[in-house]
């Protein structure tokens, strides 16, 4: 017995390192990066495309809107103040490709998979994301990074920009920098391990 509770007090230390390392890692992925999710009405082939055409337009309209700020709170301000203008974009380019569809434009906490950006992997999990929904919002889903700035459209040729990862460094920490950026065993682990958190917890919150 005197063996065995000093085992149970590691054990529990051991859980308790784990979880506040989790906590710490689900708080800097989901304060310091904003991504850009758009969705298609449908996955027919047209409509495939009239997404990456939305996508294409708000990219190159609202730029400005996403770029030039090295404070994540900045640049959620920005986007907040400025939903009805990107809504405003998508609909003008829905339109003129001969669509009427609804477009539904939102900002706030979204699920999305593991994902690579060049050297960077982002761990499946939850992110501030502004959210575009076209249509039914039925189709398949394209998404990227707008802060930092990681926006690649082609994504064949992605090579992160040294200022992209200077920011992110800061908005991460080291030690959620170094598990997104390092390609290692240990780092895979850590990545598995804060995606399996990830799913056990909203199997628990669907429980509830």
């Amino acid at each position: 017995m005197k063996k065995t509770i000093p085992a149970m007090c590691i054990g529990f230390l051991l859980c308790f390192l784990m979880l506040a390392y989790m906590e710490s890692t689900e708080a800097a992925l989901a304060d310091g990066v904003i991504r850009l999710h758009v969705v298609a009405n449908s996955d027919s082939d047209a409509d495939q495309a009239l997404k990456l055409k939305v996508r294409d337009r708000i990219l190159e309209e609202c730029g400005t809107v996403f770029a030039g700020e090295e404070q994540i709170e900045a640049v959620r301000q920005d986007i907040v103040s400025n939903i009805d203008y990107i809504k405003n974009v998508a609909e003008d380019e829905i339109q003129k490709n001969g669509y009427d569809y609804d477009v539904d434009v939102s900002f706030g906490m979204s699920d999305f998979p593991r994902k690579e950006y060049g050297s960077i992997t982002l761990p499946a999990g939850e992110y501030q994301a502004l959210k575009v929904n076209i249509g039914a919002a039925d189709g398949k889903n394209w998404w990227c990074v707008l802060f930092p700035p990681l926006c690649f459209v082609d994504e064949a040729c992605v090579s992160v920009s040294d200022e992209s990862n200077t920011i992110l460094k800061a908005h991460l920490g080291d030690k959620t920098y170094d598990m997104v950026t390092a390609d290692t065993p240990q780092v895979e682990f850590k990545l598995k391990a804060y995606e399996l958190w990830q799913q056990g917890k909203n199997l628990l919150i669907a429980g509830r």
